[in-house]
């Protein structure tokens, strides 16, 4: 029993909620990290949020186009990412962060991926290895309204910690619709 525990801290480290001016932000420890195949890069992430054991991945794609944004000296880099599920912890994930944020779901069916647009903030997400990269996924950027919404991910493999940051609470519903579509 004592090792059961002990165990589950460990491959569930607590996830660090953050709620400051109506916004909530998650901390999260790392789980692993690699390079596949495809050139991608995956980062996987595990947590005891609030009691529940709760996951999922992002796989940043590769090809990273730098655009100059004036009176800022680093580029931007735009790219494309999958936020992944992890099975029941990414179900729970999603039961979760509807809490969070106020809403109730029924039935939470995370599919397989969901698609993003990516800019990595004056940071260069193809360099994830070598220095933490800040940045902002778009869900549906093209698709409908309702299911348009933004969030901040943050990337530190140094520290094993992944920020899921709230951009704007008005995005919270159409969040939750884009991660479970």
């Amino acid at each position: 029993m004592i090792w059961s525990i002990f165990s589950s801290a460990k491959d569930y480290p607590a996830v660090v909620v953050g709620e400051e001016e109506d916004f909530v932000d998650l901390a999260f420890t790392i789980s692993s990290t690699k390079k596949l195949e495809s050139s991608s890069y995956e980062i996987v992430v595990k947590g005891n949020l609030k009691g529940d054991k709760v996951g999922f991945a992002i796989e940043l794609l590769p090809s990273w186009k730098p655009q100059e944004v004036e009176g800022i000296e680093d580029a931007f880099y735009w790219g494309e990412a999958f936020f992944r599920n992890t099975g029941s912890d990414s179900e729970t994930f999603i039961k979760s962060l509807a809490s969070l944020y106020g809403a109730t779901l029924s039935n939470a069916t995370v599919p397989d991926r969901v698609h993003a647009q990516v800019v990595g903030l004056a940071c260069n997400p193809e360099q994830l290895e070598v220095s933490p990269c800040k940045m902002k996924f778009f869900f549906n950027p093209d698709g409908e309204e309702d299911l348009y919404s933004e969030v901040f991910i943050n990337i530190d493999l140094a520290a094993k910690r992944l920020e899921f940051n709230e951009k704007d609470n008005g995005y919270r519903a159409p969040l939750l619709r884009s991660l479970l579509q």
